[in-house]
């Protein structure tokens, strides 16, 4: 898939589709910005911790990718002075309005992550919450980030993991291997496009996914120091196994045992480094 095509597939996919949770109120509402939180609360509770909203207060903030403006509503409710900026311009548009809903303070751009509008050394602390592996050209979108931070300022990014059981279980064995989709596809890359975003137009956004030293190494050849990862995230019916297993177990539905296989096999991997 060219560049291009790949930014203007994602485009069509959250122009129609915007990220999100299930709301029943007006895009744009406060009430509907109130589900959106909800919704992440239920399916991430993970993410407080991992993008460390409450010590961002005084912080210059910039969410790459912000979507519909969930993580700047935390943001900015911290007392951080937040700029969102996303390629769809629908999630701008939504952005702003949930923000204004809201009562909050923030800057919405309108922009591309592999070329950012914004000076070197603006921000102290870059975050992107599963956005970048949809971008063609992640290393460029990784030294932007780089550049736009103040020396010791702190990129957080979250993509989705090649280690993760939902991709071996679901996708590969159970979508590219049973349902013969490796097959019509010709690669893993157009089983991904087709099953891990939900889109009513039959949109085909680029998808990748990274180990965790593929992350590491791209956050360090883009230049950050003290760079780490971690794995995050697993529902039980991340997978037919397991989805299957926690209907018959008990104690495939504690949180902790879900907890435990999310560290060790979670669909995120969350990179961190330094500039």
């Amino acid at each position: 898939m060219l560049a291009s095509e790949a930014k203007r597939a994602a485009v069509e996919q959250w122009t129609a589709d915007p990220c999100g949770y299930d709301s029943e109120h007006e895009p744009g509402s406060r009430l509907h910005m109130e589900d959106l939180d909800r919704g992440l609360r239920g399916y991430a509770p993970w993410m407080d911790e991992i993008l460390d909203y409450e010590h961002t207060h005084g912080l210059r903030v910039l969410d790459v990718g912000c979507g519909q403006g969930i993580d700047i509503m935390r943001y900015a409710r911290a007392g951080a002075h937040v700029t969102g900026i996303d390629l769809t311009p629908r999630h701008a548009e939504l952005a702003r309005l949930h923000l204004a809903a809201m009562g909050l303070d923030a800057t919405i751009v309108d922009g591309d992550a592999e070329s950012m509008p914004f000076g070197e050394a603006s921000f102290n602390r870059v975050s992107s919450n599963g956005v970048l592996h949809h971008t063609p050209d992640m290393p460029a979108a990784l030294r932007e980030i780089r550049r736009v931070l103040v020396p010791g300022g702190e990129a957080r990014v979250i993509v989705y993991n090649r280690r993760s059981l939902h991709y071996w279980l679901s996708q590969v064995l159970t979508q590219g291997v049973l349902h013969r989709q490796l097959l019509e596809e010709r690669s893993m890359a157009g089983v991904l496009s087709r099953n891990v975003e939900q889109t009513s137009i039959g949109a085909r956004p680029l998808v990748r996914v990274y180990t965790a030293s593929q992350l590491r190494k791209l956050l360090s050849d883009a230049g950050f120091v003290n760079v780490h990862t971690t794995v995050r995230h697993f529902h039980a019916e991340d997978t037919p196994l397991t989805g299957w297993a926690a209907s018959h177990i008990q104690w495939m539905r504690s949180p902790s045992v879900l907890d435990s296989l999310g560290r060790a096999g979670g669909w995120y991997v969350i990179g961190y480094g330094t500039r």
